[in-house]
């Protein structure tokens, strides 16, 4: 056991590393913060001497410091993409599109051109075939709801 105490820094970097490759396994970067307090532990524990009960304080302890800091660093980095920009314009409603390929009732498959970019589409009322147009009602992510417009002479 005594030999485990002297091993125990190196352990907890490797731990440590080990936790922040598993973060590219299992992204969600929690396991990222894990193991930054598993190396920050092993600094501590190889300039002072520590029982392993005060490692695994020290672990918990820095563990949650760089979730606390660093989640706060990552929200900003990766903003959320249910915020809603003030500068961003709503300049896709009510556009007039042709439909490129036959679009579906409430599921993904059908495409309409918009701007030069093709997009993906949905009606929720009923099949639009192919050279058809239609308006765009809404957007969620890269797919537009659409509805069907009526050609008039």
């Amino acid at each position: 056991m005594d030999i485990l105490f002297q091993n125990s820094p190196y352990l907890w970097v490797i731990g440590g590393i080990i936790f922040i490759a598993l973060e590219f396994v299992f992204p969600g970067t929690f396991i990222m913060f894990l193991g930054i307090g598993g190396i920050i532990t092993g600094i501590v524990a190889r300039l002072v001497p520590l029982s392993f009960n005060h490692q695994a304080i020290v672990w918990m302890v820095s563990t949650l410091g760089s979730l606390i800091l660093g989640g706060h660093f990552v929200k900003k980095l990766f903003r959320s993409e249910k915020s809603k920009d003030p500068f961003i314009k709503d300049d896709f409603l009510n556009q007039i599109v042709p439909v490129e390929s036959d679009i579906l009732v409430g599921q993904l498959g059908g495409k309409v051109k918009f701007q030069g970019t093709v997009w993906d589409a949905i009606s929720t009322t009923e099949r639009i075939p192919k050279g058809n147009k239609v308006r765009i009602l809404k957007r969620e992510n890269l797919t537009f709801t659409v509805e069907p417009i009526s050609m008039l002479p």
